[in-house]
């Protein structure tokens, strides 16, 4: 099944690249959902020969939170503040790709001089999990919307969660950390949401929109 997880690690880095090449808020969710779905089969490429309970729970448990609950929540969030793409976005489209693939690259590049402790379950889950790191942290900085920032966010997290589902093994406590991380991000996502329906009611209506009365001479 080594085959599996290095396809699996290489689809999760293409995914994020993705959500680089799009300004599409749907789009990012849908992708970022595909991403995590990948992502929920790993522990049972990682145990193929020897699946465990455990190893189905956290996939399952994987599954339903990243690839279905907090994309849900991002589509509702879209859909109450009315919003559907990213507007004057810091780094343009083409330069987004280039630098993303830097990232990539430099990824792979420094990944080679890293030692971690224990025997890595995936010889590109290193990598290809800096690499997700590093294009998450872009997509955070270079992105202006609110939702897209925590899709950013989302992408870092799935970058640390790969890294631990290498190293299961030999750190499982970092699988548990991963999982408290999407229910902080839920919940940081439902803050942002109630923020602005709050502010949009604050302001009340714009008043150099209203109609003001014609005066009578």
């Amino acid at each position: 099944m080594t085959t599996w997880i290095d396809a699996s690690c290489i689809l999760i880095v293409f995914f994020s690249l993705s959500i680089l090449a799009t300004y599409r808020i749907v789009g990012m969710i849908q992708i970022y959902a595909l991403q995590s779905f990948v992502l929920s089969l790993m522990p049972l490429f990682l145990h193929a020969g020897n699946v465990s309970s455990r190893d189905i729970v956290l996939s399952l448990g994987t599954m339903v939170l990243k690839a279905g609950v907090v994309p849900f929540i991002l589509f509702w969030a879209i859909r109450r503040i009315s919003m559907r793409s990213e507007i004057k976005p810091i780094i343009g489209l083409g330069s987004s790709i280039v630098c993303g693939a830097l990232l990539v690259a430099g990824a792979f590049w420094v990944s080679m001089s890293l030692r971690i402790p224990g025997k890595a379950a995936a010889d590109l889950g290193l990598p290809c999990s800096l690499a997700v790191l590093l294009l998450g942290f872009m997509i955070m900085v270079t992105r202006t919307r609110a939702v897209t920032q925590v899709l950013g966010y989302l992408i870092i997290e799935n970058g640390i969660f790969l890294f631990a589902l290498s190293l299961f093994d030999s750190m499982p406590t970092l699988i548990e950390m991963g999982i408290l991380l999407d229910i902080f991000v839920a919940v940081f996502i439902m803050a942002i949401v109630l923020n602005h329906i709050n502010e949009e009611f604050e302001q009340g209506p714009d008043p150099e929109k209203q109609v003001k009365p014609r005066e009578v001479f």
